[in-house]
């Protein structure tokens, strides 16, 4: 199936300036990587060499956790103060909240400050991962957008990597207070970048949305094109809540918030952040002779590597056929790993070891940024801040589920067994993928808003086109 696109909005011309305001938002997530992750390496060495206060094993448990349950909420939250305020300013005032909260994790008098300090930060990273792709997507030039969407999950493995490292290298108050700089080094840059036009159509500011759009594109022809693009849409001056629910109910607005919220539920169940929280208990129980922590720095460098490379791939190659294929590698990947932990070959320890690679891998090239870009791409303009909310927040459920009971899960049905059911579910993201979701490669997001609408479907035409119509088309199996 094809959508039939304007060609002279999707020509439209690409401006230094555009490029630099969609890399700033893109790169916001640096702080989230470095908080989430790359932080929780600095915990074990506050229990070693404590402040003024002694931090216990629940302490270390909370510290870490915590981050999950308060961004369940945090995430909720972040649709309505977005259809309030905006999204820029909305991110704009959470990356200055993050710098206080770092510096208040840095140098905390007391263990309330520090436990506040902690939620404060969660809260904040969470605000910011929810705006992040939809604004990268409403900001981005079509021929680049999955470029753009590639952003925040390479700057996420980037703050991740960060965090291991001044861990490793520095004490837990110098390391804490160095991760300032993931959020700092971006906050005055995103004070420049313009509001999303989307948000301005929304709000009936349309002289607003033209300057936003002439900052991003230059005084062009295309801007006067593609404002009428975006204000033709019957819903596009909806603004709240409630308007934004009533939309929701719409089958052609439910659909594609389901199917992107069922790639997020599945990769975690499919063992994403078990992997990758408990890299080091894995490799030990499943007998690796490496040492552990070296088998954890070569899953970091394996998944920052793949998903440099996707960002420079993903506008040629296309959405859907890279996430089916990596979604197939992961599945194949973690069956090797299911099936020799259940053998037991002897001489083969490093097969765990290669097979959870080959996971990070394909993880990193398509299983990962993929369901983040189709969250600004599939997701709807009517109901995109509300859906991105409840998507964000359904993640952070599920992670903190899978990881509060892996280790129980593990013991009751072995590693082998968690690792086939794992593959089991990393292959049903290719099964969803192949049945119901669309290439967004190029597409205008004004036409993808249309695409899983029953009354408005589109034409029938051979899979066998010119170039030019190819890269002007949507193809829907």
């Amino acid at each position: 199936m094809t959508v039939d696109r304007n060609p002279k909005v999707a020509a439209g011309p690409v401006s230094a300036k555009q490029l630099a305001m969609v890399t700033v938002v893109g790169f916001c997530s640096l702080t989230q990587g470095t908080a989430t992750k790359g932080w929780t390496a600095v915990v074990p060495k506050m229990q070693e060499h404590p402040h003024n206060f002694v931090i216990t094993d629940n302490d270390v448990a909370w510290l870490v956790s915590m981050t999950s349950i308060i961004g369940i909420f945090a995430s909720l939250a972040t649709g309505p103060l977005v259809e309030w305020l905006g999204p820029r300013r909305v991110m704009s005032i959470a990356m200055g909240l993050s710098i206080v909260m770092w510096l208040g994790l840095a140098f905390p008098p007391n263990k309330m400050v520090l436990y506040a300090s902690r939620a404060g930060l969660s809260i904040c990273v969470y605000i910011i991962v929810t705006i992040l792709n939809p604004l990268v997507a409403e900001l981005s030039p079509h021929k680049f957008r999955g470029l753009a969407g590639s952003f925040p999950e390479i700057s996420g493995a980037l703050g991740a990597l960060i965090g291991y490292l001044l861990a490793f290298l520095a004490p837990w108050e110098v390391a804490t207070a160095l991760c300032t700089l993931t959020a700092a080094v971006l906050f005055v840059p995103l004070l420049f970048v313009t509001e999303s036009p989307y948000w301005l159509v929304r709000r009936g500011r349309l002289d607003d949305a033209k300057e936003s759009l002439q900052r991003l594109m230059g005084s062009t022809p295309e801007v006067e094109e593609e404002l009428a693009a975006i204000t033709k849409r019957p819903t596009a001056t909806q603004t709240s809540l409630l308007q934004q629910f009533t939309e929701l109910r719409k089958g052609q607005n439910l659909r594609p918030v389901v199917l992107v919220l069922s790639f997020f539920v599945l990769r975690e169940l499919g063992g994403r952040s078990c992997i990758m929280m408990y890299t080091v208990y894995i490799f030990r129980d499943a007998g690796v002779e490496l040492d552990a922590f070296t088998c954890t720095v070569l899953v970091g460098a394996a998944r920052l590597v793949c998903t440099c490379v996707t960002a420079g791939i993903l506008d040629h190659v296309g959405r859907r056929p890279l996430l089916i294929s990596t979604a197939v590698v992961a599945a194949v990947s973690q069956s090797v790993c299911g099936l020799f932990l259940f053998l037991q070959v002897p001489g083969a320890s490093l097969v765990p070891l290669v097979a959870v690679l080959v996971y990070i891998a394909a993880y990193g090239t398509g299983v990962g940024p993929i369901p983040w870009v189709y969250v600004g791409e599939l997701v709807p303009s009517p109901v995109r801040s509300l859906g991105a909310s409840i998507i964000t927040a359904c993640d952070a459920f599920v992670v903190f589920s899978i990881n509060l009971a892996f280790l129980k899960i593990i013991a009751t049905i072995g590693l082998a067994t968690t690792f086939s059911v794992f593959a089991a579910l990393n292959f049903l993201i290719a099964v969803l993928v192949c049945l119901w979701i669309p290439e967004t490669r190029g597409v205008p997001l004004q036409e993808l808003d249309d695409v899983f609408s029953l009354k408005k479907r589109p034409s029938q035409t051979s899979q066998h086109k010119p170039a030019e119509a190819t890269e002007t088309s949507l193809n829907n199996p």
